[in-house]
């Protein structure tokens, strides 16, 4: 039993990249172009853009919903044959999502049995994520120690759908198929702020 329930982590996520910037567009005073002070360097100055990206691989997948082995220990686990269930060059298609991984590797166990598949399965994962968040803001100056701010902040800027892990109940009918989605459209905000 113990040997069963030994596993990768269930939050292990073997790749990640996060890229963050900020630039300060080169317009306005005391900048290599546009340097000229006035109506015209409050309009063309303060410009700022930022952003976020991320890259990062899915999370390991727990394969579940075997039948109860009588001993109320551990979780109810299905039958393993040992091969990788994952399709190579899955796609987030309609078939890929129907059919996320092979669910004919793994077997429902006989009653009161413990079933042979791992905890977290070693080498089966859900979808990645790539997400891009992006802003703009417009600093002007107002007076030597007032400054107003406007803010333009696109989350999931490109409307990106991330998909969530696909159904790993074997007894459920939409076992291996992926039917929900991970993250939200894409959230635009406004905003005006006072430094000071």
């Amino acid at each position: 039993m113990t040997t069963a329930e030994r596993s990768i982590a269930s939050y292990n996520t073997p790749q990640t990249l996060v890229i963050s910037y900020v630039y300060e567009l080169p317009f306005g005073p005391g900048k290599r172009f546009a340097p000229q002070a006035g109506a015209m360097g409050k309009i063309v100055g303060g410009w700022q853009i930022n952003g976020s990206t991320l890259f990062q691989s899915g999370s390991p997948l727990q394969v579940v919903g075997g039948n109860n082995n009588g001993s109320s220990a551990g979780t109810g686990k299905p039958n393993w044959n040992g091969k990788n269930p994952t399709i190579s060059g899955q796609d987030m298609s309609n078939e890929g999502r129907a059919r996320y991984f092979d669910t004919s590797v793994f077997s429902l166990n006989p009653a009161f049995s413990f079933g042979t598949a791992p905890r977290i399965m070693p080498n089966l994962y859900g979808p990645g994520a790539a997400n891009f968040d992006t802003s703009l803001f417009k600093t002007t100056p107002i007076r030597e120690s007032i400054r107003l701010q406007f803010r333009a902040e696109a989350f999931n800027a490109f409307n990106r759908v991330q998909f969530g892990n696909p159904n790993t109940t074997i007894t459920n009918n939409a076992f291996g198929r992926i039917t929900t989605q991970a993250n939200l459209p894409r959230d635009f905000h406004l905003a005006l702020r006072l430094l000071f």
